[in-house]
């Protein structure tokens, strides 16, 4: 990947990630429902900006951990 581009579509994407398409489709149904800034991640007619992706990456890895979490730690979390 040139690093002067900062735009990719979901298939070159997928590629350089070696994710699968449906992958980033999955992602994306999770953006629009998760993340109040994911047209700025997937762009109008088609291209993913990659730097917002990033972003949007780590916000879906902190839903993950806090979705997978023990309820007793959380039941503690919330006392102290």
């Amino acid at each position: 990947m040139s690093p002067f581009r900062y735009q990719l579509y979901r298939e070159e994407l997928a590629k350089e990630l070696g994710i699968s398409v449906e992958t980033v489709d999955q992602r994306r149904r999770w953006a629009k429902k998760h993340y109040p800034d994911w047209r700025k991640v997937f762009l109008y007619r088609g291209p993913i900006d990659i730097r917002e992706w990033q972003k949007m990456i780590a916000c879906y890895s902190d839903y993950q951990y806090e979705k997978h979490q023990d309820p007793h730690l959380k039941v503690l979390e919330r006392e102290g």
